[in-house]
């Protein structure tokens, strides 16, 4: 059988019939395409690995994880035990197509300089079906790899094909970061414009369920599920927008710094300007539904962005911890992690 230098790393938590069998297709297509494959799961259901063995035998690599732990520990432990040199990720809900790994696959067998790979996205949902495209990555630039980053799906970045120390930079970062939040996810296209050349293929090799992100009673229930684990509550997601887009800001200010180049101010203009009006439209949609206690927390922030040209993210980032402070009684960590830990989380020596 050929071997890839790739694995493909699978953090699992389900254990119903469905995505049992769609796990053991995903197993089955990677081990047939010459990949590693890692599972690490946290789901505490024995029969799960048993049934998986029987299927195929001791090809697979079970990391070492607990029932229940955190996800991002989950990933962690699975990422740990991976050995080849590129690596993409998959999850028990995920569909995978056989001609875009083969695709995939030849694409590294072929590699030269290349630190990873990405390629177009296939989205469903009871809307219908769309395809998310892969960035244009053949500038020169770093302002037209990050513009294109920016501006491509999420899941086109998250689910590519990516070396071990983009990874790695990644997940020091998101281990280090005082509050776990799913958005972290957005931040890594920072971190891949800033690592080397990735090539975009033309042919999909992956497609995920877009029903939760596509219907926004949906969308509101997962946003308000993730900030309730990390210790918040639903009136966190009228400040969700511009949480993304300080954070994205703030990032890549750390990447460009580490770097000691001039901040790609041009480029995530376009990030932090879209998060602001998304910010203002879900502040003018839901004032009349706010509590006074709320909107009083979130005046002094709402005036700023409102009178401002040309907003100061260092002074948005202590007002949004006034904020959550007004709130909640704390930020969680969020302004000291920008302010003193965040440049050592992103440096490319703490991971080599």
């Amino acid at each position: 059988m050929k071997k890839i230098n790739a694995s493909v790393v699978i953090p699992s938590h389900r254990f119903d019939a469905p995505s049992m069998r769609r796990l053991i297709l995903t197993v089955d297509l990677f081990l047939n395409q010459g990949f590693e494959v890692v599972i690490a799961d946290n789901s505490g259901f024995i029969e799960k690995q048993r049934t998986l063995r029987e299927e195929f035998g001791d090809v697979i690599v079970f990391a070492e994880t607990e029932a229940d732990c955190k996800a991002m520990d989950n990933f962690l432990a699975a990422f740990a035990a991976a050995t080849r040199d590129y690596i993409v990720f998959a999850t028990d809900d995920d569909t995978f197509f056989p001609v875009g790994i083969e695709a995939l696959g030849t694409a590294i067998a072929n590699a030269t300089n290349e630190v990873g790979f990405c390629a177009p996205t296939v989205r469903y949902a009871h809307e219908g079906t769309s395809i998310a495209n892969a960035p244009d990555l053949s500038g020169e630039s770093l302002a037209e790899r990050l513009t294109q980053w920016i501006f491509c799906d999420i899941a086109v970045s998250f689910y590519g094909c990516y070396s071990r120390k983009i990874w790695q930079r990644y997940f020091n970062f998101a281990r280090q970061h005082p509050l776990k939040f799913a958005h972290h996810d957005q931040l890594l296209r920072f971190v891949l414009a800033d690592s080397g050349r990735i090539a975009s293929l033309n042919t999909a090799w992956f497609a995920y369920d877009y029903s939760n992100w596509s219907n926004g009673q949906s969308a509101y229930q997962s946003l308000e599920h993730y900030y309730t684990r990390v210790g918040f509550d639903g009136r966190m997601i009228v400040v969700n927008s511009l949480l993304e887009g300080l954070e994205g800001v703030l990032c890549q200010l750390r990447l460009d710094e580490l770097a000691g180049r001039d901040f790609q101010g041009a480029a995530v203009g376009h990030w932090w300007s879209g998060c602001l009006d998304s910010f203002r439209q879900v502040i003018e949609l839901n004032r009349a539904g706010m509590s006074p206690e709320l909107l009083q927390s979130l005046e002094p922030l709402v005036t700023y962005l409102n009178t401002s040209n040309d907003a100061n993210v260092y002074h948005v980032l202590q007002l949004l911890a006034e904020f959550l402070t007004a709130v909640y009684g704390t930020d969680g960590g969020l302004q000291h992690f920008w302010l003193h830990q965040s440049a050592d989380s992103l440096r490319v020596e703490s991971v080599a």
